[in-house]
């Protein structure tokens, strides 16, 4: 499984697509931290009254108050912000274990006697050594922009460090659900525009359809509480949660991440390769 993994590696590091992905999601920050900044300095101003944000998004209007970022406040900004940072997972999904099928490289491995099972965790393991990656150059573009626009602050108060290693660990198993979900979807559909429908209709189906129930009954809102995007994005409220939203957060991450992997080995270990 080493030699598999050393291999996509070579292959990941030498194609164009991890460079891409990493440039977008250096702009992404700069326009992030750069409009966060300026809605916090009173630069840019929005109208709250009435207004769908003022509704939905309180952690993104708490995060407006403020002298503006720092290289010590922008990483709670990031974590309020995850949700959009799954789709920076599906380049990694797609390049990593898509190209196998897109290539038809997988026959080959197979042919050679490359056990299913291992070829399976070679990729889901590379593409969550990636995610971990991506995860923490997030962070650290946000910090790097948020300084050279306006200082890296600080002190920072006690506690601080520690809470947010605490936030991001917890959205770390949700992030690693998404990734697993997605091999998954990429070695049972087994094609590259499968997968980019597939994932991104799993972000947004189950949230846009649990969304517009609450919507007309706001007695079923608890159906919320099981929607993994809600999930991530309420674990940014670390020290505000209760000791039952994080294990039902962590319980629901840790259950999807290993019934996907488990579901997808018995999968594909039946599959038909052609």
């Amino acid at each position: 499984m080493i030699n598999l993994i050393r291999a996509d590696i070579y292959r990941v590091v030498r194609g164009k697509a991890l460079y891409i992905t990493l440039a977008v999601l250096l702009v992404y920050c700069v326009l992030t931290v750069g409009s966060i900044h300026a809605l916090q300095s009173g630069v840019i101003t929005i109208t709250m009254q009435d207004s769908a944000i003022a509704d939905t998004h309180e952690d993104f209007l708490n995060m407006l108050e403020g002298p503006g970022v720092s290289g010590v406040t922008i990483p709670r900004d990031t974590a309020a912000q995850m949700d959009n940072f799954v789709f920076f997972l599906l380049p990694i999904i797609v390049v990593v274990a898509g190209a196998i099928f897109s290539h038809g490289t997988v026959k080959n491995d197979i042919a050679w006697g490359v056990s299913r099972t291992k070829l399976y965790f070679s990729k889901l393991i590379l593409c969550s050594i990636l995610c971990i990656l991506f995860l923490k150059l997030y962070i650290g573009f946000n910090m790097a922009v948020a300084t050279v626009i306006n200082g890296f602050g600080g002190p920072a108060p006690a506690g601080h460090w520690v809470g947010l290693f605490q936030i991001f660990s917890a959205q770390l198993v949700i992030l690693l659900s998404f990734v697993s979900v997605g091999v998954f979807l990429a070695f049972t559909t087994k094609r590259v525009a499968a997968v980019n429908g597939a994932f991104i209709a799993y972000v947004f189906v189950p949230l846009f359809l649990l969304t517009i129930i609450t919507i007309i009954n706001t007695n079923l809102e608890w159906l919320l509480d099981f929607e993994m995007i809600s999930n991530l994005m309420n674990l940014a409220r670390w020290p505000y949660l209760e000791t039952r939203e994080i294990l039902r957060a962590l319980g629901l991450g840790a259950f999807l991440l290993i019934g996907s992997t488990l579901g997808g080995v018995a999968l594909f270990r039946r599959a038909e390769i052609k």
